[in-house]
């Protein structure tokens, strides 16, 4: 179907939501090292320690549950109670990468679904919010939203920003709407960094979803997650840029932007990308990237890209061609 690629002024809803978010544990270098003076420092103290593993199971889930296996190592070697405590999340770190195994069909094993869910359901039973996150992500593609967002508010309320951001969008997604609900999770989860739940915050900014419409506080976290490599955010900053919505226009900005969601994979962004490269005479270039927007479902960019190659020499054809094939995308946070 022919759309147009620019938005029009204020209509948000060419501004698109995105999946769920996926657990990632990239905050793990900083808690290692955390972990790492903690050690330090106990290991030079009294050797009068407290009783780690008597605090309360929900505590030290809050502390430990998004560490990656190798942070958990450390935080159980700073101390035999700790050790102790952390018993059950080490086990269920072990079940978490035995389910992505059959999630995703590595390690010798199948994909199998199902038995990656029983692997996440006995993970997320002794503390694992990332595996309450992998859970609810199998549970809500085969529709069994209830459980899924009984999982999500679990990892949530633990402090998970992954399962934060899942419940915010489980609560646009489904019925009854919870707007205001959803606006406050992805906030949460934004503010600790969130690439995915700031660029749908913003969009709830830029709808008045939940929340009073606020352009300028759509802006700042398009572009929170846009600078944390969120291609559709670039995307997004760029439309913001172009019309001049929520701040001032400029174009450079708007092609800075624009070319680095282009780069990134963003099919609109290589249309868009594509007629600028045309429009300063980068006629090679231009069809590189028409190209890889046709290639993508940009209806709009199969027409510009023939009436280009019309003026192009066929070894120029070839070569563009060749270009485009040859081409990969950087890497970014989606």
């Amino acid at each position: 179907m022919n759309q147009k690629t620019l938005l029009y002024r204020s209509d948000a809803s060419r501004f698109i939501a995105f999946p769920f978010s996926k657990p990632d544990g990239r905050d793990a270098k900083t808690k290692s090292s955390r972990w790492s003076k903690v050690s330090s420092e106990l290991s030079s103290s009294p050797t009068n320690d407290p009783d780690f593993s008597a605090l309360p199971f929900d505590i030290l889930t809050k502390i430990a549950a998004p560490f990656n296996f190798p942070n958990l190592l450390a935080a159980s070697l700073v101390c035999r109670s700790w050790g102790d405590a952390l018993r059950a999340l080490r086990e269920a770190m072990v079940l978490l990468r035995q389910g992505k195994q059959f999630k995703h069909g590595r390690g010798g094993v199948g994909r199998n679904l199902e038995k990656a869910l029983v692997s996440f359901l006995k993970g997320a039973a002794r503390g694992s919010t990332l595996a309450m996150v992998d859970a609810g992500l199998i549970y809500w593609e085969r529709g069994q939203k209830e459980e899924a967002i009984a999982l999500y508010q679990k990892a949530a309320a633990l402090g998970d920003a992954a399962g934060q951001c899942n419940l915010g969008i489980s609560y646009l997604n489904t019925q009854p709407l919870n707007h205001k609900e959803a606006v406050k999770w992805l906030h949460q989860a934004s503010v600790g960094g969130h690439v995915r739940a700031q660029y749908q915050l913003a969009l709830c900014l830029h709808q008045g979803l939940g929340v009073e419409q606020n352009l300028q506080e759509a802006v700042k976290w398009y572009l929170k997650a846009a600078e944390g490599g969120y291609v559709r955010a670039m995307y997004n900053a760029s439309l913001c840029y172009t019309f001049g919505e929520g701040l001032s226009h400029s174009r450079r900005q708007a092609r800075k932007w624009m070319k680095r969601a282009a780069e990134r994979g963003h099919g609109k962004a290589q249309f868009e990308h594509g007629l600028a490269l045309f429009s300063e005479g980068e006629l090679l270039k231009a069809i590189v990237y028409l190209e890889l927007a046709t290639r993508s479902g940009e209806a709009a960019a199969t027409h510009v890209k023939n009436a280009i190659l019309q003026q192009l020499s066929a070894t120029s054809r070839d070569l563009a061609l060749l270009l485009t094939d040859n081409w990969r995308a950087l890497p970014s946070s989606r």
